[in-house]
């Protein structure tokens, strides 16, 4: 484990260094990345195995480094659900729930500047955990400038068991989904 930081609003984060992945989701999604690598510090976008991470796509985002921020090129539909908005087109910034929370820009800018994961968990205002994943990805192949992500927001009780609440925030959204088709 890594250090334990004290984020804005008092968000305790722990980063993971080693860029170890702190969900099975999430390893799934690492490892669809790292198989993808062919000897880079990083995957190029057409590289992106889809169906390798395809039960997790709810959670993954890709975010484009644009001069001094990062916006949302894709959202899974669970990150819309947890930001409460769509997120396509939008600057982290521009979005409540990551304005001024270090896993977005800051660690993205980390995972680039590095090219090497980023991985960590942050406990939220409000209580719940954010588990997250920062890849660093490449849109023409030659220059890492997006950043794979994949974004867990679990009540605070899924400290005792992340992969059951994990589990259980899926069911949930695939009912809202089957609530809002059937609508």
């Amino acid at each position: 484990m890594g250090p334990v930081e004290r984020g804005l609003e008092g968000a305790e984060t722990m980063h993971l260094e080693d860029g170890s992945p702190g969900l099975a989701g999430q390893a799934l999604v690492f490892e669809a990345w790292k198989s993808r690598l062919h000897g880079r510090s990083f995957i190029a976008r057409e590289d992106l195995d889809i169906e390798a991470m395809g039960s997790e796509l709810a959670h993954v985002s890709v975010l484009a480094c644009e001069g001094d921020c990062f916006r949302f090129r894709l959202a899974g539909t669970g990150v819309r659900q947890a930001f409460g908005c769509e997120a396509r087109g939008r600057s982290a910034a521009e979005i409540e729930i990551c304005r001024g929370a270090s896993m977005w820009a800051e660690l993205a800018a980390r995972a680039l500047a590095r090219l090497a994961p980023v991985a960590g968990r942050t406990r939220m205002a409000d209580g719940s955990i954010h588990y997250w994943l920062r890849l660093p990805m490449s849109s023409d192949g030659k220059m890492a400038d997006l950043v794979l992500c994949h974004d867990r927001y679990l009540p605070a009780e899924a400290l005792a068991d992340p992969e059951r609440a994990a589990r259980a925030a899926d069911q949930a959204l695939r009912l809202d989904g089957q609530q809002l088709e059937a609508a």
